[in-house]
């Protein structure tokens, strides 16, 4: 049995049980969401240290539907450190160690995956990651210690939860659409559910995003015309602009998730894909919530109405009010099911 170590414990997180526990619980019970919310079954959350993130990323946990009948978890968040394309990257684990106790993951399912091929061409769609490329990245980590207190806030065995920790680099639409159509099979059991790891704007220079917008319809103006929003630098006269870097940044972020709340289940895909084309918002999950969208955007008739997204939290890192700060910004949503 191979089990993948805590790398991100005692410097991400802590690496003291009762401390870690202590504090993602009270994040937990200090939630606003009186979850879980019945049909939650995805949720969109932060990959941050928990000290940053912690309490935004709990309300998405809060929302989750976990319950008895959960027998599969799909983690799905993107790659920082290696680039790849047309390929998710699944676990060679079989276990997943945290300070708060171990998950299983579902090594059946994952070679499963690794045998599906894209009927365009004959290629694999799934690969099995490889451990260092594993054990480097966060934005699958982070989400296992908050999952295993949320399983035992909630009551819930960590033996009879099975998780699949996939990773997203960079695909085609067209390869967006073939992975979509196979996690469609999953999405319709509702003993699965799926948790889309990915903070949202990375502003500043050293995140070589500087974009700026002065209000909600000057960026919507911008999406209509399809025009790239203004970039800041540093003869930008900050005075003359409406509002503070921090609330630019803050309508960016809340416009990339009213265009997910609001856009009809069908159209979700592209008006995300266009969103990010003219914002140039350093969404690092972007590309994970691409592949749900794709996957959701196949749910036809009645049932694609009863898709829903709600965002109960959001935060930042710090307001950044100068050229020379930077920040990085914490969203926190759910998607119903029913």
């Amino acid at each position: 049995m191979t089990i993948r170590p805590a790398t991100h414990a005692g410097s991400w997180y802590s690496n003291k049980p009762q401390e870690l526990s202590q504090q993602l619980q009270t994040y937990l019970t200090k939630s606003t969401t009186k979850g879980p919310i019945h049909n939650a079954r995805i949720i969109i959350c932060p990959h941050a240290g928990y000290r940053y993130c912690g309490p935004t990323m709990a309300h998405s946990y809060a929302s989750l539907d976990l319950n008895s009948k959960i027998k599969r978890i799909f983690i799905l968040g993107p790659s920082h450190h290696v680039y790849f394309k047309n390929q998710i990257l699944v676990s060679a684990f079989n276990r997943l160690e945290t300070p708060l106790g171990s998950l299983n993951v579902d090594t059946d399912l994952c070679k499963e995956l690794v045998k599906r091929e894209n009927p365009a061409n004959g290629k694999k769609l799934f690969k099995l990651m490889d451990h260092g490329t594993d054990m480097a990245e966060h934005s699958l980590e982070m989400q296992f210690p908050m999952l295993v207190e949320t399983l035992k806030w909630r009551g819930i065995s960590l033996e009879e939860v099975k998780v699949v920790p996939m990773m997203v680099s960079h695909n085609s639409t067209d390869i967006d659409h073939s992975i979509g159509e196979i996690l469609l099979e999953y999405i319709k059991d509702p003993n699965n559910l799926f948790i889309v790891s990915s903070d949202f704007c990375h502003w500043g220079r050293r995140f070589q995003y500087i974009g700026y917008v002065g209000s909600r319809e000057e960026l919507n103006e911008a999406i209509q015309e399809e025009t790239e929003v203004e970039m800041l630098t540093a003869r930008s006269k900050l005075s003359h602009h409406q509002v503070p870097i921090w609330q630019s940044i803050e309508i960016m972020d809340r416009y990339a998730m009213k265009t997910l709340s609001v856009t009809p289940n069908s159209e979700r895909y592209d008006a995300w894909k266009q969103y990010l084309e003219i914002t140039g918002n350093t969404i690092c999950g972007e590309k994970p919530i691409s592949v749900i969208l794709s996957a959701l955007s196949k749910i036809n008739g009645t049932g694609a109405a009863n898709v829903k997204f709600q965002w109960p939290n959001y935060s930042q890192s710090s307001h950044v009010t100068s050229i020379d700060d930077s920040s990085v910004s914490y969203t926190s949503g759910y998607v119903t099911l029913d």
